[in-house]
């Protein structure tokens, strides 16, 4: 009789024991983060949606903050990344035409605008006499950030002003603020969002018309990998919804029909 009460002992002590570990694992499951690899411009737009998005669903969200080009080469190499918010439209589409991204999830979510930011000017001169009266310009790298390419576009219009000038080019368009706010350099080119999200003075930055560059068009995908997050195509419905639209247009950006 004492063996038998041993025996069911030993097997109710390993049904709670698998019990408890089927509850940890989905607890876990819950609690697995969505990452979302995002161009440097929108970090501070991302992490506010993102914010909403988890208190309204309680699915929690990791942000990969770098340049769409860097983030577009670690996805190809297989970064566990679930939705892809790029600067521009070339990569999200390369990711699906290489079967890195889903198809049907490719969408274009804003439009970027971008700024002559000179912190210590008391009127921000246009662009050909800002370059005229320095000897440096900040941008990010064109062949990486979208924003940078559409700085050296903006550039292009002054060859003779831009002649000569040293070019300080940071990795993604948030070095490149940094670099001008540290007083690296007198001033350079970063997105209208980021001197917003600073409240920085409107007499200190000039915004860049849009028909002086090719148009900042920032699409996302869904990254196509083997464990999907079951929430990355919800996200990608919110930051396409009318609200989504409503706070990117405070933030700087171009939502349609803007």
């Amino acid at each position: 009789m004492a063996s038998l009460i041993i025996r069911w002992a030993g097997r109710l002590a390993l049904l709670v024991s698998c019990l408890h570990g089927v509850a940890t694992y989905a607890e876990q499951s819950l609690e697995k983060p969505l990452v979302v690899a995002v161009a440097a411009n929108f970090a501070g737009a991302a992490e506010q949606l993102a914010a909403d998005f988890t208190n309204k669903t309680g699915v929690p969200i990791r942000l990969v903050i770098g340049s769409t080009g860097l983030l577009y080469a670690q996805i190809t190499q297989g970064a566990p990344v679930d939705l892809f918010l790029a600067a521009d439209t070339d990569r999200p589409l390369a990711l699906v035409t290489q079967n890195f991204g889903v198809d049907q999830s490719y969408a274009v979510y804003t439009r970027g605008r971008i700024v002559l930011w000179v912190p210590g000017a008391e009127d921000v001169p246009d662009p050909e006499a800002f370059l005229t009266a320095v000897d440096s310009v900040a941008l990010a790298n064109p062949l990486l950030a979208p924003y940078g390419r559409a700085a050296s576009e903006v550039m292009a219009r002054f060859p003779g002003q831009s002649a000569g000038l040293r070019v300080v080019r940071g990795q993604n368009i948030g070095s490149t603020f940094t670099q001008i706010a540290s007083g690296a350099v007198p001033g350079g080119f970063v997105a209208l969002s980021q001197v917003l999200a600073k409240d920085i003075s409107r007499q200190h930055y000039r915004v860049i018309p849009e028909e002086w560059h090719q148009p900042i068009e920032q699409a996302l995908v869904v990254v196509n990998n083997q464990d999907m997050h079951p929430a990355a195509q919800s996200f990608r419905d919110f930051l396409l919804s009318k609200k989504a639209s409503v706070m990117l247009g405070a933030l700087g950006y171009v939502v349609e029909g803007g």
